[in-house]
């Protein structure tokens, strides 16, 4: 699949992060042949997009001081996290056309709706730490900023696949295929092959 979203996570610093992905995803479908050209099909799919950035040094001149009112340690090493993370669950219906091209292979052309339910993570974190040759290590962690948000949107969706027929004689339901779907609505639009 390739995720595309348009909503960017803007860090109070100004640091800005896309969480678009190009990674797999499942889908699961169910669905009803009425007849030799039409019938109807249910999915579900999900899909994850990520983005982050990082900083880490060990130049004393680079680090920046403790927050105030923190003591115990002289930190010798800093590291800086920005993260954020997109998850979004999709349910599909769609019409489905249906052209038998012999008694194996079957094209099938779909349109329909989508409703997708997206919820967005993000933080963004420090850490000193002073490395202590054969004693115990000092840390300090401070959460600089966090949240997460969920929206959810309507859309369309179109596909495109082949089924092919493994073994007529015995099951002509049992099939393996081809299918490639692009899917639009106001926040992402999703490209995929299964």
């Amino acid at each position: 699949t390739n995720f595309d979203h348009d909503e960017a996570v803007t860090f109070n610093d100004g640091t800005k992060l896309n969480p678009d992905s190009s990674d797999g995803s499942m889908q699961f479908t169910i669905g009803q042949r009425f007849n030799n050209n039409f019938g109807v099909e249910l999915s579900y799919r999900n899909f994850k997009g990520s983005d982050d950035k990082g900083f880490e040094t060990k130049n004393a001149a680079e680090i920046p001081n403790l927050p105030a009112g923190v003591t115990g340690g002289t930190p010798n090493e800093f590291d800086e996290d920005w993260d954020s993370s997109l998850k979004a669950n999709q349910f599909a219906l769609k019409g489905v056309y249906f052209n038998d091209l012999n008694d194996r292979l079957t094209f099938k052309a779909a349109a329909g709706l989508t409703y997708t339910d997206y919820s967005l993570k993000y933080s963004h974190e420090q850490s000193w730490e002073e490395d202590i040759p054969n004693a115990p290590d000092w840390e300090y962690d401070l959460l600089v900023e966090s949240g997460k948000q969920s929206e959810d949107a309507f859309g369309g969706i179109i596909s495109a696949g082949l089924d092919y027929v493994i073994a007529p004689n015995l099951s002509k339901n049992l099939t393996v295929g081809v299918e490639a779907s692009y899917s639009m609505d106001k926040y992402s639009n999703v490209s995929a092959a299964y």
